[in-house]
């Protein structure tokens, strides 16, 4: 089974577009209350920030809260985590609710055709919602979870025993000749002193990610192997397949590696030069061996996330939790190619998001103004030369309810892609099934 790129972001697109009534009914009470939760989220925040509630009335606009939040955010999560851990933890469930509520129905609509009820004011929620939220919960945080902890487990405490003895301190006599000339230095600035200091800086790191990295070498060997192509092949150059992975694995690795040392030597930069004693503690961590562990940890969660990423179609439409045909999706060099289809639909819904509202609206907000200029003189010649009260309210209310038409009805588009994919994906898992059964009955035709 080859998934055709194309094919699958048309019809994800195309259902989006064509089911939009449906879509609209369905969605529309769940994405007015989704907008609802959100906006009480950032009030939230800021009401633990300041220690007193925070409404409308103090901030003017969500817009203006949201840019105050973004300010304090950081600091709020370091002086009162748990008032900001809860906050987050009922928004994301409530919203999770609220999705599922719509979102269930829509993948059954796109893979089996199955029409939802129907109604404008409805908040279903049953047995398909539960499974579109619990297989979400395993597609993307029950799977890095299971990455995660065994993994940074091992390597906090094999860090910590490499910290515990680069800290160490040791006599020193910088002077042969006198025993009396004594000085205090750790085993990291006496390695730093005798140039062996790449030992720990260098080696040992590599030392204690090579099994890790082995990990990503393995998964990337087997999962190749020919047995997993399209046409299940056997056999295959295993020495020239070793090769190839072994180059890609080192590649995508040092790839990962590059990028997080980029931005946190930034980071840690910025941080360490506000303080002193901070700045010591960063010279002498172990930093290479804690970025190479965590870019071999994004590459392996990223690959059980991609193999997974397709399970709440798969669960809602065959209506059970189990994984069914669900590693049919991601087989062989499908495992490249189905990142491709999300970033196609993903990375156009947020282009376009992106240029209607931070592009188009910016003209429209100056046409918006001209008009209702010229509408506020036409006003003074009927009124002593005096602009009509309601003009200033009606401009602002114009403006700013197209901006959210416009945002809901994306809203409504961009669910109904989303559900539109997730149902293509569970036909594309069960389509070999069916090619099986077909040509299982063409045989037993020719066989009478």
């Amino acid at each position: 089974m080859r998934l055709r790129i194309f094919s699958i972001v048309g019809e994800a697109l195309n259902f989006g577009g064509r089911r939009m009534g449906t879509i609209a009914s369905i969605a529309l009470l769940p994405v007015g209350l989704l907008f609802i939760v959100n906006m009480v989220t950032v009030f939230a925040y800021l009401t633990v920030i300041a220690g007193r509630v925070i409404t409308f009335s103090d901030a003017g606009t969500f817009a203006n809260a949201a840019a105050v939040l973004n300010q304090y955010l950081q600091q709020a999560w370091q002086v009162k985590p748990v008032e900001m851990l809860a906050i987050t933890g009922v928004s994301v469930f409530l919203q999770a609710l609220l999705m599922a509520s719509f979102m269930a129905p829509l993948i059954r609509y796109s893979g089996l055709g199955e029409k939802p009820s129907p109604g404008f004011i409805r908040l279903p929620f049953g047995a398909d919602q539960i499974r579109y939220v619990l297989s979400g919960f395993v597609s993307n945080i029950f799977a890095a979870v299971v990455v995660m902890i065994p993994m940074t487990s091992a390597s906090y405490f094999i860090l910590k025993y490499l910290f515990d003895a680069m800290s160490k301190t040791l006599a020193s006599f910088p002077d042969p000749n006198s025993l009396h000339t004594i000085e205090f230095v750790t085993v990291g600035q006496q390695l730093a002193a005798s140039g062996t200091s790449w030992h720990f800086n260098l080696g040992l790191p590599l030392l204690v990610a090579a099994p890790f990295a082995l990990m990503v070498w393995g998964v990337n060997f087997f999962h190749f192997h020919p047995r997993n192509s399209v046409k299940a092949l056997e056999g295959g150059n295993a020495f020239l397949r070793l090769l190839v992975t072994l180059l890609t694995s080192i590649g995508a690795i040092a790839f990962v590696y590059w990028l997080m040392s980029e931005f946190l030597s930034t980071l840690l930069t910025s941080v360490a030069s506000a303080n002193q004693e901070l700045s010591q503690v960063v010279s002498t961590t172990p930093v290479n061996a804690y970025l190479l562990i965590g870019a071999i940890l994004i590459l392996l969660v990223t690959y059980l996330n991609l193999r997974l990423s397709s399970y709440q179609g798969i669960a809602v439409c065959r209506k059970s939790m189990g994984p069914g045909n669900l590693l049919r999706v991601t087989r062989g060099w499908n495992l490249v190619r189905l990142p491709i289809v999300w970033a196609l639909v993903l990375g156009l819904l947020y282009a376009v998001q992106y240029f209607v509202n931070v592009i188009i609206f910016t003209s429209f907000d100056a046409t918006v103004e001209t008009l209702f200029a010229a509408l506020g003189s036409t006003t003074r010649l009927v009124n002593s030369g005096v602009t009509a009260e309601w003009v200033g309210p009606l401009k602002i209310w114009v403006s700013n309810l197209s901006k959210i038409a416009f945002n809901f009805v994306w809203a409504f588009f961009s669910y109904g892609v989303l559900a539109g994919l997730y149902g293509r994906l569970y036909r594309e898992s069960e389509r070999e099934d069916q090619i099986d059964a077909g040509a299982s009955g063409k045989k037993a035709i020719w066989r009478k």
